[in-house]
Order: C-alpha cells, then sequence, then structure tokens
C-alpha cells in the first residue's frame, strides 16, 4: 500500500484551500500583506495521480499535473540507493500569495516510509527548529544511517523545507556583508530585486503550504512533530487547520502568545536559578562552589561597571550571561552536556573571582565543542537570514517594544545583562529594514484547540520553551507535559548524529512519541525522561 491513502472523491471533486469561511479575516489596505486574513483566491487543487505500490513503498506519480497546489515526484538530490528505508522526494508548487495569486513558489519535500506502516493515513510532519533553518539535507543524511530507524519506525514521516529556507524556491539565503545591518540591506534588495515578495514568508503562509501538501498527498490527518519555532508553527496549523490536525508533538513548546524576547530571557534565569539552585544542595557542588548564586550575581553587577580584560577579550555581565546562555541551550549527550554544566559551574565560579584568565579557557575549550564530526553540507543545508527575518519581523517584534524590554530590565538584573548596552534596539533597525509586512494581531495570541498535544521540556531548558512547557500543560487540557530530568532544549534533534547509548534522551522522547502517535488518548510511560543523573563536579 502506498504512504498515503488518496480519497477518490477528492480526486474528482474541487479542494478549497484556506481557512474555514467563519475564521477567515479581510485584509485592510492598510496591511495589504495580513498573516491571518486570507481571501484565497485559489479554490482548486489538482491532485497528482498516485498508484498504489506494495510493502510501504513510497509515493509514486504519474505524469503529475504543474498546475497551483500539485506536486511532482522528482529525483532525489542525493544518492537515494543508500537509504535504509525507502523514500519518495518531491515538489510542491504553491503561490507565493494565496491571497493574489499569480507569482509561483515550490516547497520542497521528503516522505520516509517505513518497512510495516501500521496507520497511513496518520503521517508525522516534521517542522523544523528555527525560522530560517532547513531540514531536508539532514533529513537526507540521517536516512543513510541506522539513526533512521528510531525515527521512522511504524508511520510515515514527512520532511520540508519551509519556504523560504533550504531546498525550497526561492531560498532567502543572504551574502555575508561587513556588519549585519549592511548585510540585512544588500539581501534585502538582492531578494527584492529578484521579484520576491519578502512580507509571504511566514508562519501563516507556510501553514497554508501544510495544508496544501496535506491534500495533494491525499493525507487525511497529520500528526505534527514541532520542534522549538516548529512548535510555534504547528501551533499556527492547528489555529486555522484544526480539522487536519489529528495530534501535535512540541519538542520545546513556543507558545505563540509568549513575548519572544522577553520571555526568552525569563527562561534563561529560570534554567540558570534551577542549576544554582542544584549546586546548592549538592555536597560536592556547594563545598567546591560555595554561596555561588549570590557571588555570582554580585559578579554581574561588578562586570556590568568594571569589565574583566584578558587576552584580548573583555568579559562584562551580557558576554559573561550570553555565553552561559548559549551553553545551556542545547542538550547533547549525557556525558557531553554533563562536561557543559561542570564547565560553566567553574566558569561562574571564575567570574565570581574576577579570574578572566580561566574564563577565556573555559569558552575556548568549549566553543565549537561537538560530539559528532564535522560534517560539510550543501548550500541548501545554510540558514536562511531572510526568512528568518521574514517571520520575525511579521510575527514576533510588531508585539514587543522598547518599553516592554525596560519594564522587564527593572525587574531583573539577569535580563538587564543579557539585554545589553543598548537595550534590544539591533532588533528592531533589523527588522526597519525588512518588508516583512505586520501580522494580524491574532498571530500573537493563545490558539484554541482541543485535540492531544505532548509536550517535551527539558528541566534546564534556558530559553522560552522551559517555562512555557509547564504553562501549555496548564493552558490545555489535553496536553500532557514531559519533564526531561536534566536536560537542555530539544530532545530529539534530527540533525544529530545518532545517539550512542540507551540512556540517551534522544531514545527516549522518540519512544514515548510512538507510544502517543499509536493512541493520542492513551497513558504514557515516561520513566525513561527522568533517568539522566548530572555530576556537577568532575
Amino acid at each position: 500500500m502506498s504512504p498515503f491513502k488518496p480519497i477518490v472523491r477528492a480526486l474528482l471533486a474541487p479542494i478549497a484551500i484556506g481557512p474555514p469561511a467563519d475564521t477567515e479575516a479581510q485584509s485592510s489596505v492598510s496591511n495589504p500583506v495580513s498573516s491571518c486574513g486570507f481571501r484565497w483566491a485559489i479554490r482548486y487543487v489538482t491532485l497528482g495521480i498516485l498508484s498504489v505500490a506494495l510493502g510501504g513503498t513510497a509515493l509514486k506519480a504519474d505524469a503529475p499535473s504543474r498546475a497551483e497546489g500539485s506536486w511532482e515526484k522528482v529525483r532525489c538530490p542525493f544518492d537515494a540507493s543508500r537509504a535504509l528505508l525507502p523514500v519518495t522526494c518531491g515538489r510542491l508548487k504553491v503561490p507565493e500569495n494565496y491571497d493574489a495569486p499569480g507569482r509561483s513558489i515550490e516547497i520542497a519535500f521528503m516522505i520516509v516510509s517505513p518497512r510495516h506502516n501500521i496507520d497511513p493515513a496518520y503521517p508525522v510532519i516534521f517542522l523544523s527548529v528555527a525560522p530560517g533553518a532547513p531540514i531536508l539535507v539532514y533529513a537526507e543524511m540521517l536516512v543513510t544511517t541506522p539513526g533512521i530507524h528510531e525515527v521512522v519506525v511504524d508511520r510515515d514521516w514527512v520532511f520540508l523545507d519551509q519556504r523560504g529556507a533550504g531546498r525550497s524556491i526561492p531560498s532567502l539565503r543572504c551574502p555575508r556583508g561587513e556588519s549585519h545591518l549592511a548585510r540585512v540591506k544588500a539581501c534585502r534588495d538582492q531578494l527584492i530585486g529578484q521579484g520576491i515578495d519578502l512580507s509571504q514568508y511566514n508562519s501563516a503562509r507556510s501553514a497554508s503550504d501544510i495544508e496544501t501538501l496535506r491534500k495533494a498527498l491525499g493525507v487525511k490527518q497529520w500528526n505534527l512533530w514541532g520542534a522549538s519555532y516548529g512548535s510555534r508553527l504547528a501551533f499556527t496549523v492547528a489555529r486555522y487547520y484544526p480539522a487536519s490536525v489529528r495530534s501535535i508533538v512540541h519538542d520545546g513548546v513556543d507558545l505563540p502568545e509568549n513575548q519572544e524576547f522577553v520571555d526568552d530571557f525569563r527562561g534563561t534565569e529560570v534554567a540558570l536559578e534551577k542549576l544554582l539552585s542544584k549546586c546548592a544542595v549538592n555536597a560536592a557542588c556547594s563545598s567546591r562552589f560555595p554561596q555561588l548564586r549570590s557571588r555570582f550575581l554580585a559578579a554581574i553587577l561588578r562586570l556590568r561597571e568594571q569589565p574583566v580584560a584578558v587576552g584580548g577579550a573583555r568579559f562584562d555581565d551580557n558576554k559573561v550571561l550570553h555565553f552561559i546562555r548559549d551553553s545551556l541551550f542545547g542538550g547533547g549527550s549525557p556525558l557531553t552536556f554533563e562536561h557543559r554544566i561542570q564547565s560553566l559551574l567553574t566558569y561562574m565560579d571564575a567570574a565570581a573571582r574576577g579570574d578572566g584568565r580561566l574564563m577565556l579557557q573555559i569558552e575556548h575549550g568549549m566553543v565549537g565543542e561537538d560530539r559528532c564530526e564535522k560534517t560539510s553540507v550543501p548550500v541548501e543545508g545554510y540558514f536562511s537570514l531572510g526568512q528568518h527575518l521574514s517571520i520575525d519581523c511579521n510575527e514576533e517584534k510588531p508585539f514587543e517594544s522598547m518599553g516592554e524590554y525596560q519594564q522587564a530590565a527593572a525587574k531583573s538584573e539577569v535580563f538587564r545583562s543579557l539585554l545589553g548596552g543598548q537595550g534590544g534596539i539591533g532588533v528592531f533597525r533589523e527588522c526597519a529594514l525588512w518588508p516583512a509586512g505586520r501580522a494580524e494581531p491574532i498571530e500573537n495570541t493563545h490558539v484554541s484547540y482541543d485535540g492531544p498535544q505532548l509536550v517535551f521540556t527539558g528541566e534546564l531548558d534556558a530559553s522560552l520553551s522551559g517555562p512555557a512547557g509547564y504553562e501549555t500543560e496548564m493552558l490545555y487540557a489535553n496536553a500532557t507535559n514531559v519533564v526531561f530530568r536534566n536536560a537542555g532544549h530539544v530532545q530529539v534533534h534530527l540533525a544529530d548524529c545518532p545517539p550512542s547509548s540507551e540512556d540517551d534522551y534522544r531514545l527516549c522522547a522518540l519512544r514515548v512519541g510512538r507510544q502517543f502517535l499509536a493512541d493520542p488518548q492513551g497513558s504514557l510511560d515516561t520513566r525513561c525522561a527522568q533517568t539522566r543523573k548530572l555530576r556537577l563536579t568532575p
């Protein structure tokens, strides 16, 4: 049987795309590029005829139409003969602007099929971790390694590069520049010169692409698996197309109503407090680093007024806290994460003692730390700054303000240090250069969705996803939050190398996720999420 079973009626009748009529908002003249005010001129999707194959083989298309909303099978841009599971590579043609169809763009995707598919009508679609982050290049690498068998086990997984990123066309990658703002301006001019409407590359438009793909493939409902920003995109799909969603897995949840900058730094402060509390109640750690919390917070205030300079480096409060935040952010293997925690506690103690040489030594030792060998990737695997800006400047920054930042800074010295001397003005300067349009206010509001949701939260997640995991379980009656003890942000990094041990949380999250997908309303065995011990001192 093919991975997806198209409904025959769908092949014979016109298919409307867009949000239900009762949720459709009108665009205004002052805001012609609304993220939720879709008028949806296209009302028909032409489906490629899907042939039925045996043994869980990948989708096949016979002479597919290239009308808007149709897909075609293409030759995979890697050596598919090395794939350990059946793969189908495809491209979906969609309008750049659903409100005013004209220019078309293409969404690149890949379907990976298990040997035995227990649920063909309900595949998983994976939504990538950050605005501008591709996934296909890494999924293509993963499918050639044994690690793919831990991900794709009993149902199809669909990987796609969202509009503006990766292998999708166009990709809003930006050339390097002398300064960040100069790079933003040059990239803007280059992309606009190519006829690209930068206001059309946001979460609401990507949600429409995902719905169009669902209809084109004949999928009954998606199981959405959103990692970090992918969680926000999953909420956006559920906002406009709730009937198309069977369940959602949030790996590092991102609530649309949260204020990204403020809540992100709040998450860093919460994670830092948790780490310092763990040290305080641990005999070995509290003996080696006595009263570390009070000494380190005092050092932050001191470094703000009197930075430490050593070896050409300058350590002020902003630099120190961002190094800690960045180091806490990732997860990695148990050994890598444990070593990182030990180094951070030593780093904070060094900051408290004013030992700049040790701080510099620790920074140099941790930069580029990776448990995987560095692997070169094609240009389609590079970060897409243009897509990142189109999303951030459309649906995040319009709902934030310098006043809001200043209020948060007045309540928290950690937030003030993370914000830096410019007070966060840089993000508004880059958005002033980028014509991303302004999302409708609904994009920054709570999504009413009553379907089953599973949340993975790292106990030491230093981003907004840490506190948001607990919030999601409180806000949604049908949501379950699984807290991974002594873990960081996102448990299933599909671009990572395969896990090295059975206690790796990547394996645990995948197992719990499979339980959930098999029966979204059933009970879950989550004991594996509590297994990671953390030695705080070397």
